[in-house]
């Protein structure tokens, strides 16, 4: 059974988004859950490595909907997984086969090789840009060394 990932959203953290509430890209907002009746808040279940965390999507009431992942779940989320002001979060649609859709989470650290710049894209999207996980089963690295070439 073949997985599809589509990425929701993903952001290098702020200050706020650490601290109070992570914003979202309003843009994105049609790839949540919908919202029963017209309402401002849904519920859904995240997986994160190999727990499953529940998280509030909320909008404002009136005017701009300004969507945020917040309250005590997001605190819980954020405290659990120690995030830190620049640290990469990013929220995935996966799609099975056959089966229901669920929502996944990856959050990293950012490490930068060369000075190669992120510009806001997807850091595996760049050739010399790493990212440290910073959850237990998150992104892996294999390095293999060659023996030095000696003539």
């Amino acid at each position: 059974m073949e997985s599809q990932f589509i990425i929701v959203f993903s952001k290098i953290l702020t200050v706020t988004d650490v601290k109070k509430s992570l914003a979202v890209p309003s843009s994105t907002l049609h790839l949540f859950p919908p919202f029963i009746n017209g309402g401002h808040k849904v519920t859904f279940p995240v997986v994160s490595g190999t727990s499953r965390w529940t998280i509030d999507c909320t909008t404002r009431r009136m005017g701009y909907k300004k969507p945020v992942l917040s309250g005590k779940p997001w605190l819980r989320f954020a405290t659990a997984h120690k995030l830190q002001v620049g640290d990469r979060f990013t929220l995935y649609e996966v799609k099975d086969q056959g089966g229901p859709s669920y929502y996944r989470v990856e959050v990293g650290r950012e490490i930068y090789f060369l000075g190669i710049p992120d510009g806001g894209a997807n850091a595996m999207g760049h050739q010399g840009l790493l990212r440290q996980p910073t959850t237990p089963y998150g992104v892996e690295l294999a390095l293999t060394l060659a023996p030095p070439n000696v003539e």
